[in-house]
Parts: structure tokens; C-alpha cells; sequence
């Protein structure tokens, strides 16, 4: 099950009848999750004796119990992150605007919009079950959706003309699973160059979700898994007498972050100098991949193209090379059991020192530290 493994009884949708065979079990404690359509349930949380906690806050239901809350905020962040480091001065949100009222202090948004105030990026939200984000693409909703993509065959094009509009790379982070493949499939069928025109990162129930669309799609997938375990041990405490605010709320930041293609590229709105990147992103493991290399690609000098990628990057183009071999590794590092030496052919690196400098640069950690550090971090869980 998406929330936990192990329950007395565990049930996705309610009718009538499930409520009887609840009322007939009289159970102990209860971990629940309620939507907007879920009123017989909520009858029978707020009617029945037992200890509740909550998974979804929804029709008033967050003041009257214990919450554990996925840490929209804190995916939100990392996402944020991970698009400025690729060079992204414009960021869009695509999800709900009901997070705010379904996961109350920690939404994608906010996670967003404090990376985007530290690092001077401008965020941009549009929420589609808002009839504001219909009208700014020029679209009007119907008053009645069963759900907020029923209708996203048209809202998708509108909302990549209103992208490309700025002239310059826009990352995109949308938190629908079903619109996300659908419209980065959009963007293949309109010859957007993905992630060079728009990165795109998308939250999913799982990892293999953004390996079947044409453009590998990057995917941040929460661990559901762990949200239930906590859900259950808040549950302990209240069974065991411990006395909680009403509104307590515990947020649960674990997750796993997938880059691949729809995101994995350092951009600039020099067509240029993402010429340049693009050929750096392909070479970069080859040994004798240098910044030199990229200047016979140009034909011109090393210091003409040095400029041109400070001009635009605020980096030079050893750094961008660098960016890509450590970013490798440090994945070769968290996934696979290959030696070290073999890491450093495998990413170009000149020897063992030139790596270690590297991963202590990006990560301050030599690459043995790093590696023992995942396998710890992944003991935790």
C-alpha cells in the first residue's frame, strides 16, 4: 500500500458499507487520510472514540488531529536548488493551489520561493484549479472538473507559449503526476528543446515513472512508506496517553531526487554557449576532453570562449567540465559498487587526485567519505 506495509484492516475508498464493517471492528487507533469527497468518513472520524492521526489535512479536519504531513516545502527547495545550479533565472510552479489548505505550513511554493529570494530567480506559480491561471493563458475553466488536468489537452499548449514567451530557459516544477508525462510529451511533439528551453522536474508516486516519456523526465518521488511509518508512531503516542495539540503537525522530508534528461543541463540564453554546454554534457568523460576542445569546436580562441561563458554563466568553461565529471561520479558513487580508479575513467578525470580535489570542492568530502556518508544515510532508512 502507498502508506504503509503492515494494518489490521486497510481500505483506499469508502461506501456505506466499509463504514459499517469500521464501526462493527472498532478499532484502536486510526490512521486515515480524508479528501474534499471523503464527508461519510470524516462523519465517522470525528464520531468514532479511537486515537486518529491524519495523513491530508482537508475539511477542517487539521484542527481537530494530530498531522503527518509530507515536507512540501523542503521538496520544493531542493528542486529550486538544483534548477539555480543549472543557471535557471526563472523558475514556474504547475500544481494545486489547494496545498495550502490540504498541507498547511510546508508547500512546494514556499519551499520555492525562498530559494528563489536567495538566489534572485524569478518563480512564477500557476495553479490550474484557479480560474486566474485559465485567464493569464487565455483559456476559461469550466465551472465543473472531477478533476484539475481533466482539461489539460488545452491548457498544456497555451501554457508553452506562455514559457517560451520569455525569451529565455524556464525550469518548470509541476507536482501532477498524469499532466507532468503529458506535457513533457508536449513539448517533444512542438520541438522544445527540453531542458534547453524548459527544464522540467516533476513529483511522482515513483522512480519509474519518468523513464517511459521520450524526454527521460527528472522525478522527485516522496517516500510515502516513511510518512506512514511516522503517521503509526504518532499514532503510539497518542494510544499511549502522550497529550498533542489538536493542530500538532510533524512534516516528513524523505524522498528521493531522479535527474535525468528533462533537467540534467546547465543552460544560458546565449544559443552560443548552450551549443558549447550541450557539446560539453556529451565529452565530458573522455580523458582528454579539455576547455581547448571547445574552442576548436567554435573555431575560435580559448579566451574568446572563456568571456563568452563568464559573460553568460558567471563561470568558465573548466568549471562547467568539472560540474559534469563530479555530478557522475558522485552518482556512480550513491549507486553502484565500482572502484574508484574505475570512476575516474569513467568520468574523465585525469587521476585519482584531480577527482578527490573535485569532490571535495563540490561536496567537501573526498570520494571514500562520500560514499560511506550515502551508506549511512541510507542505514537511517
Amino acid at each position: 500500500m502507498r502508506y504503509g506495509q503492515k494494518a489490521g484492516w486497510i481500505c483506499q475508498r469508502f461506501s456505506a458499507e466499509d463504514l459499517d464493517r469500521l464501526e462493527v471492528w472498532e478499532p484502536d487507533g486510526v490512521v486515515f487520510q480524508i479528501d474534499e469527497y471523503d464527508k461519510p468518513l470524516l462523519g465517522y472520524i470525528r464520531a468514532c472514540k479511537a486515537s486518529r492521526v491524519g495523513l491530508r489535512a482537508a475539511l477542517g479536519i487539521e484542527n481537530e488531529t494530530p498531522l503527518a504531513l509530507p515536507d512540501l516545502a523542503e521538496f520544493g527547495r531542493e528542486v529550486a536548488r538544483h534548477f539555480a545550479a543549472s543557471n535557471y533565472r526563472r523558475l514556474c510552479y504547475l500544481g494545486p493551489g489547494s496545498d495550502e489548505t490540504a498541507n498547511p505550513g510546508s508547500t512546494h511554493y514556499q519551499g520555492m520561493q525562498e530559494v528563489a529570494d536567495e538566489h534572485g530567480i524569478e518563480l512564477e506559480a500557476i495553479f490550474p484549479d484557479q480560474r486566474a491561471a485559465w485567464r493569464k493563458l487565455g483559456l476559461k475553466r469550466r465551472r465543473f472538473m472531477t478533476t484539475t488536468w481533466e482539461r489539460f489537452w488545452e491548457f498544456g499548449p497555451n501554457l508553452i507559449e506562455h514559457l517560451l514567451g520569455y525569451d529565455e530557459p524556464v525550469g518548470l516544477f509541476a507536482s501532477f503526476v498524469e499532466p507532468s508525462m503529458e506535457f513533457i510529451e508536449m513539448l517533444t511533439e512542438r520541438a522544445v528543446e527540453v531542458p534547453g528551453q524548459i527544464g522540467m522536474v516533476a513529483q511522482t508516486e515513483d522512480g519509474l515513472t519518468g523513464s517511459v516519456t521520450k524526454v527521460l523526465l527528472s522525478c522527485i518521488v516522496p517516500k510515502y512508506e516513511r510518512q506512514g511509518f511516522e503517521a503509526g508512531r504518532l499514532l503510539d503516542r497518542v494510544m499511549a496517553g502522550e497529550k498533542l495539540a489538536s493542530n500538532h503537525r510533524e512534516y516528513i522530508s524523505e524522498h528521493e531526487f531522479i535527474v535525468r534528461e528533462s533537467s540534467d543541463q546547465i543552460v544560458s540564453s546565449d544559443p552560443q554557449v548552450s551549443k558549447m554546454i550541450d557539446y560539453i554534457r556529451r565529452n565530458f568523460h573522455r580523458c582528454n576532453f579539455t576547455p581547448n576542445a571547445v574552442a576548436e569546436l567554435m573555431g575560435c580562441s580559448l579566451r574568446s570562449v572563456q568571456i563568452r561563458f563568464r559573460q553568460s554563466l558567471e563561470r568558465g568553461v573548466a568549471d562547467i567540465i568539472r560540474h559534469y565529471r563530479t555530478r557522475h561520479a558522485a552518482e556512480l558513487l550513491k549507486t553502484t559498487n565500482l572502484r574508484l580508479q574505475e570512476i575516474v575513467s569513467k568520468c574523465g578525470f585525469s587521476g585519482p587526485h584531480q577527482f578527490e580535489r573535485a569532490m571535495k570542492k563540490t561536496h567537501g568530502m573526498n570520494p571514500s567519505a562520500f560514499r560511506r556518508a550515502v551508506k549511512r544515510e541510507k542505514m537511517k532508512h
